[in-house]
Order: C-alpha cells, then structure tokens, then sequence
C-alpha cells in the first residue's frame, strides 16, 4: 500500500518538473505520452494537483503551474543563507556597476537564477528567478560548471558531447581551465543577442563550489573601459562574500 502511495506521489512530481520554460502550458495529451501514463490516471493526477492549486487550467485540457508554486519558491528561499548573505553584496555590485547582478546555483546539470537585482537602467538585461539554462554557454553557468569536481565535470561534459552541445571535448575542458586560472568567466552574445556578463564563483566552507556571481548588461553600454571596472569590482565583490561565507560555515545555498 505503502509502495503504490509513493508511486502516485512520484508521478505527481513528474507531472510538475514536465512544465519548463519553454513549455509553460502543457496538455493531458502531451503529458499522457511523456510520462507513459494511462489517460485515467493522468486526469486524476491533475485533479489532486489542481485542487492543492500546484497547477491551474489554461484552457480545455491544458494546464500550467498554479499559484501555490509561487507561495512554496517564496517559502524555498527564506531558508537559504547564502541568498540571504548574498542580496546585499548583489545590491551594492548592481549599484557601482549600473548593471543587472544574479546568484546562479546547480540543479543536476542545469544552471538556475536563484535570485537577481535589476539594473535601474532604462534599458537592462531581465532574469527572471527560476530560469534555467544548459551549463556550457553563458557566464553564469560556466563558471560553475568550471569549478565543479572533475568527475562530475567529466560527466557532465561527456553528456553535452553525446547530445551533440559541444564538439570537442578536450578543447572545452581547456576553456574551463582558463576560467578557473582567471578565477571569472565572461560570455559574449552566447545566449541572448546584444548581451554580455561576466561571473564570479562562490565556494562552500569545505571549498565546493556553492553558486556563481553575475553581473549581465547590454553590449552596447559597455566598451573596454567599463568591461575592466566590471571584472575588477565582480571579483573583489566576490572575493569579500567568500571570506563572509567561510566566517559563517555555509556550505549548501
């Protein structure tokens, strides 16, 4: 009895992680053939979950993520110290460098922005929280997937290889390695055209890496002048939350 009531909640809990960024709405068919479910089982999934209000309907048979989702990510955050330890860093970067900062921390083998501060620029880069994004491209996600523990690295890169993501492995393993001797990764247009960032890691108190700083703008506003002055305040930013991190023994976000 046990057994079928862990099943049901497990497939409940794929029936959530099926809605992504790029497929916000999601109907009984498409779930039905991505989780191999029986049509039956499927819609009294959907019931339960839409009476917790964790999904809500978007149309005749077509379903996207309810309100109580919003309700368990605010909840989600009050318990992490890093974010917490990290706003006001990220409040004073976004205001010496004019620019959009985000925290950036792994879930498998994903990046996802855990919180951001906006640029008070008319004309800024967004991020929303919850975005996720591949770890090969991109500062934010490079930079932690630079400092990963090389067989998870390995791992990692070994799949972006088989999925077709890269093209030569030893010749990304050595980009990574730049990063990690400049200690900052910087990318440029590699996911939204007209954006530059530059990241910064941050490490846990045994020393693995925690979650990445970014700081993220337009490519028009900023020339080399402005590029330096980013890099040299990221990594002295970045440099001052890690002392504080080791002071407070944090060693998960």
């Amino acid at each position: 009895m046990a057994s079928d009531s862990n099943r049901t909640l497990e497939k409940g809990l794929d029936m959530l992680f099926e809605f992504t960024e790029q497929t916000p709405v999601l109907s009984v068919k498409d779930m039905v053939a991505e989780l191999d479910l029986p049509r039956s089982t499927a819609y009294r999934l959907l019931e339960t979950l839409k009476n917790k209000k964790l999904i809500q309907e978007s149309g005749p048979g077509r379903y996207r993520l309810g309100l109580s989702i919003l309700q368990l990510a605010k909840v989600a955050t009050v318990g992490m110290e890093l974010v917490n330890l990290a706003l006001s860093t990220m409040e004073e970067l976004s205001q010496e460098t004019d620019e959009t900062v985000i925290l950036t921390g792994l879930i498998d083998d994903r990046a996802i922005c855990i919180d951001r501060i906006e640029s008070t620029q008319p004309i800024k880069l967004t991020f929303e929280r919850g975005r996720v994004q591949p770890l090969h491209v991109g500062a934010s996600a490079k930079i932690l997937l630079a400092y990963l523990d090389e067989e998870k690295q390995r791992d990692i890169i070994d799949k972006l290889w088989r999925n077709g993501m890269i093209v030569d492995r030893n010749e990304y393993k050595q980009k990574l390695s730049t990063i990690k001797e400049n200690g900052y990764a910087i990318s440029n247009e590699e996911i939204d055209l007209g954006a530059w960032a530059a990241a910064a890691p941050l490490f846990g108190v045994s020393g693995n890496i925690l979650a990445g700083i970014t700081v993220a703008g337009p490519k028009f506003r900023i020339d080399d002048k402005k590029e330096t002055k980013i890099i040299e305040k990221l990594i002295s930013f970045t440099e001052e939350l890690n002392e504080k991190i080791k002071l407070m023994e944090i060693d998960t976000i």
